[in-house]
C-alpha cells in the first residue's frame, strides 16, 4: 500500500495545477525514496523525528530532510508539518502541497493517506 500511496502522490503532483511541494511524513524514509524515483521538478520534504532517517533521505534525489516530531496524528500532524515548512520559508501562504502519511505516526510502513492541503 505504501508504494501505491507514493505513486498516487507523484501522479497528483505532476497533474494538478498549483502544487508546489510534496511532504512525506516518514519513520523509515521509504516513502521519500519511492517518491524521489519519479521526476516532478517539485521539492520533496522528508519529515521525520529520527536522525538516521533524515541522514538517509538526504541522499535521495530532490529530497530535503526536515526534523519533525509531533504528538498529533492525521490532519493535525499534517497541518503542523505544513506550518513548520511555511515558518522555515520553504512554503508560502496559498501554496498547494501534497502530504503522505500514516494514520499512526510512530509505525514504520503504515503510510496509507495522501492529502492535498493549502498552506494558510
Amino acid at each position: 500500500m505504501e508504494e501505491a500511496i507514493a505513486m498516487s502522490a507523484m501522479y497528483a503532483a505532476n497533474h494538478l495545477k498549483g502544487v508546489t511541494a510534496i511532504i512525506t511524513m516518514t519513520e523509515s524514509g521509504r516513502t521519500a525514496l519511492m517518491t524521489s524515483r519519479i521526476s516532478s521538478g517539485l521539492p520533496i520534504f522528508a519529515m521525520s523525528r529520527h536522525e538516521r532517517t533524515l541522514n538517509l533521505t538526504a541522499l535521495y534525489r530532490g529530497v530535503t530532510p526536515v526534523h519533525f516530531d509531533s504528538a498529533n496524528d492525521g490532519v493535525a500532524a499534517a497541518s503542523e508539518a505544513v506550518n513548520l515548512l511555511r515558518d522555515k520559508g520553504y512554503l508560502m501562504s496559498g501554496d498547494l502541497v501534497i502530504v503522505t502519511q500514516g494514520d499512526v505516526m510512530s509505525t514504520v510502513g503504515s503510510t496509507n493517506t495522501t492529502r492535498i492541503l493549502t498552506v494558510e
